[in-house]
């Protein structure tokens, strides 16, 4: 079989069309392919091979006969299937079936997924848009200059000193991102639906900030003025780290997740010493809770560019896609279901709803803002 014609036949095994010969053709034809070496398949054959892969995994888990203790293991096999080979799957254009009508019709009215946007608030009260375009300096404030590089960050660049403290605020809207360099050089992931207030030199024996939503922060080491992060109440202290803060309001904790270095988490008395990998959460009882181990990847996704669900309940999952598509959730109906696999953001939430429903567990409608979600 050349591989136009395993492509074409993968594509019918895939939406059900395939007949039963036509089957067996595509499943020889993928063992075949499953002992060669990476290297050596056309990148057509090796996304075809890896979606054939999921969809086989899939159908197994929905045969009645399959057993239940096969279960979780297909179910993990298909996760890992599903992070190698959806960004081909739902960026390649293909016909629509006219058994899916249905399902455009649902979709109509798509949602486009979040940019490069935030707005900067000066000493002043104005109010500065930022996007993707590049500026020189755009403002001065208290002994700094503020620009926004080429590369679509914003800079403070210290000049002199300053009397008192001046603060900024970089807030960014559901559907938007922002980078930040601050002056002492550390950088700043700000995500959707998130704000961060911060002066513009730091000055005294502290460098200090106050964060809303969430944020990834690599932070310049300066042994003589720890950083210290204000989020609803809780303080997280560092002397240089990488680590990541969720501190949404719609969230059930406040979790700090530590990558490089170390940091102190505290609130009303309590203080817990994180290390790499660990993970703290400020619960709704005011009890800072610890885990180690945890899926740096998952937690730090969102700043490459990336949804990454471990076991993440519907939920959860929808949670960010609120924040990144700008939308209104509905649920009509009980959906308890838990979603596993590593998704691209740049995609239309169609896109990323519809690989959601390929686990048929759970359906989507668009309507306007609105994303309904039905068991």
């Amino acid at each position: 079989m050349d591989k136009h014609t395993f492509i074409l036949l993968a594509d019918r095994y895939r939406d059900g069309s395939a007949s039963d010969a036509e089957k067996r053709l595509v499943d020889a034809y993928c063992e075949r392919l499953e002992q060669q070496p990476r290297e050596e398949l056309s990148p057509e054959e090796a996304s075809s091979l890896e979606m054939l892969m999921y969809a086989r995994i899939m159908r197994s888990i929905h045969q009645k006969s399959a057993p239940r203790r096969l279960y979780w293991w297909y179910a993990a096999a298909a996760a890992v299937v599903l992070a190698a080979g959806a960004a081909f799957f739902l960026l390649r254009p293909s016909a629509v079936p006219a058994g899916h009508l249905a399902r455009e019709e649902r979709f109509k009215n798509d949602l486009d997924p979040g940019v490069d946007k935030a707005t900067l608030t000066l000493a002043d009260g104005s109010v500065i848009a930022l996007g993707n375009e590049s500026h020189e300096t755009i403002a001065r404030q208290g002994g700094a200059a503020v620009l926004q590089t080429a590369a679509g960050v914003l800079e403070y660049q210290s000049f002199g000193a300053t009397e008192k403290p001046v603060y900024n605020t970089l807030s960014t809207p559901a559907g938007g991102q922002f980078r930040l360099t601050l002056p002492d050089g550390s950088k700043v992931w700000l995500n959707a639906g998130s704000s961060l207030r911060f002066p513009t030199v730091f000055t005294g024996l502290e460098r200090m900030v106050e964060l809303k939503g969430e944020a990834y922060l690599e932070v310049s080491k300066d042994a003589a003025r720890p950083f210290r992060v204000i989020a609803k109440g809780m303080t997280v202290d560092v002397l240089g780290t990488h680590f990541n803060i969720n501190a949404y309001d719609n969230e059930p904790s406040i979790r700090t997740t530590l990558l490089e270095g170390a940091v102190r988490v505290g609130k009303d008395g309590q203080s817990r010493i994180l290390a790499p990998g660990d993970q703290s959460s400020l619960m709704p009882d005011g009890q800072i809770r610890v885990a180690s181990g945890v899926d740096m990847g998952a937690v730090t996704a969102w700043k490459d560019g990336k949804f990454s669900f471990h076991e993440a309940p519907i939920t959860e999952v929808m949670r960010q896609v609120e924040r990144w598509y700008g939308a209104e959730v509905v649920y009509e109906g009980e959906v308890t279901h838990h979603f596993v696999g590593t998704l691209p953001r740049n995609l239309p939430v169609s896109r990323l709803l519809e690989m959601l429903e390929m686990t048929g567990r759970v359906k989507f409608m668009i309507e306007g803002n609105k994303i309904i979600v039905k068991p």
